[in-house]
């Protein structure tokens, strides 16, 4: 993975069991297929003087969420959520990605979450760029690798997904 960016994959201890047991590599594999099929092809932040810190939450839904933003992505049980990246510091560029589904547990297969993790990437780049369009990453989409998606362990452990694991009460903080 290119240097300018960082993935953070996040849970709160509370919601540990319900989280996908998929490697950290899976993650990773998902990123450097867009960074090279979408960001290195149309100069799209590969070249300017940030560095990209994304924050990854995959949650399970649950009846009282009602509200979601809305998005070409969104399904009836999967809904996407991206934040605007805060304030640069330090050269650093931070935002949150949500992905809230009824199909999301300790037991979701790594191409399930390979896709909402993909759709979840697209929606931020195409938050900040008219360079491509939702068309792009949905014909692209197709051209993940099945057998690498599959190669990954599974289940991971903690250590493997790269987890960190959030306490009740405990206040997220990204800047490294």
């Amino acid at each position: 993975m290119n240097q300018k960016f960082e993935i953070d994959f996040y849970v709160w201890k509370k919601d540990l069991g319900d989280t996908p047991k998929i490697s950290y590599k899976l993650i990773e594999y998902v990123w450097n297929y867009i960074e090279e099929k979408f960001l290195v092809p149309k100069k799209i932040w590969v070249n300017d003087k940030y560095t990209y810190i994304f924050g990854l939450w995959l949650r399970k839904k649950k009846p009282e969420q009602l509200y979601f933003q809305e998005n070409i992505f969104n399904t009836e049980d999967t809904k996407y959520t991206v934040l605007k990246f805060r304030a640069a510091v330090n050269s650093m560029k931070q935002t949150s990605l949500y992905v809230t589904s009824t199909l999301i547990d300790g037991q979701t297969p790594p191409n399930v979450c390979a896709s909402m993790i993909y759709d979840v990437f697209a929606l931020i780049i195409l938050l900040y760029t008219k360079k491509l369009t939702p068309e792009d990453f949905i014909k692209e989409k197709e051209g993940l690798d099945e057998t690498i998606i599959n190669s990954f362990p599974f289940p991971a452990s903690v250590e493997e997904s790269n987890l960190i694991v959030i306490e009740e009460g405990e206040k997220v903080v990204y800047v490294k």
